[in-house]
């Protein structure tokens, strides 16, 4: 799939690097155009600005170092918000719940579905593919990007609101205590619209 990705850094390069190994088609972007080139000796393009990179995929994702970059990057002046094509922004950041949720209601102004997807493992588990992939969002869009998350790491349901994927402070289903009765693979549910987490003792989710 076209998939565009913002920020390559140490964590966000490997991720990128990954995409393009399982074949995906990626448009990149980063301030240090060297690690750009990089990606495009292996087969990526490069973007010359975080609109331009959703002016020319559906799919965005994004490894940034801090929530603030989050928030100009996905909302700022010629950000994902400004472009054309883009209808998903994936970020792999951890930026906390408050600003998940800033971040969430500006881009539905513009119809633009955000995937709150912080990640685990390190610089480590980025090389290998071995991250935990924390995702809260609604369904269909986690739907159509599992397969490029597959790329990075392994994908958990987090517990949310469906209106508003990031308000739920959401826990990751391997570190949740589960009651005796139940399992890592009957405690997934999903909503309609969202992807959730059922019957987890430690957030009161039934």
């Amino acid at each position: 799939m076209d998939i565009g990705f913002i920020g390559l850094g140490n964590m966000g390069f490997p991720m990128a690097r990954r995409l393009i190994e399982a074949k995906h088609r990626l448009v990149v972007f980063d301030q240090r155009k060297e690690a750009m080139d990089r990606l495009v000796e292996l087969g990526a393009q490069a973007a010359s600005s975080p609109k331009d990179v959703a002016d020319r995929a559906e799919t965005v994702m994004a490894s940034l170092p801090s929530p603030q970059t989050s928030l100009d990057v996905a909302t700022g002046s010629g950000g994902v918000i400004e472009g054309k094509r883009v209808k998903r922004f994936v970020d792999l950041s951890t930026v906390g719940s408050h600003m998940a949720v800033r971040i969430h209601d500006r881009l539905a102004e513009r119809n633009i579905v955000q995937l709150d997807s912080p990640v685990s493992g390190g610089v480590a588990g980025a090389e290998k593919g071995t991250l935990a992939v924390m995702v809260s969002g609604p369904r269909p869009d986690f739907e159509a990007v599992k397969s490029a998350l597959a790329a990075v790491g392994n994908t958990q349901a987090r517990a949310q609101t469906a209106r508003r994927p990031a308000t739920a402070v959401p826990t990751p289903l391997a570190s949740c205590p589960l009651p005796r009765k139940s399992s890592a693979a009957t405690a997934a549910s999903t909503t309609p619209n969202a992807v959730v987490m059922a019957r987890v003792p430690k957030l009161g989710i039934r």
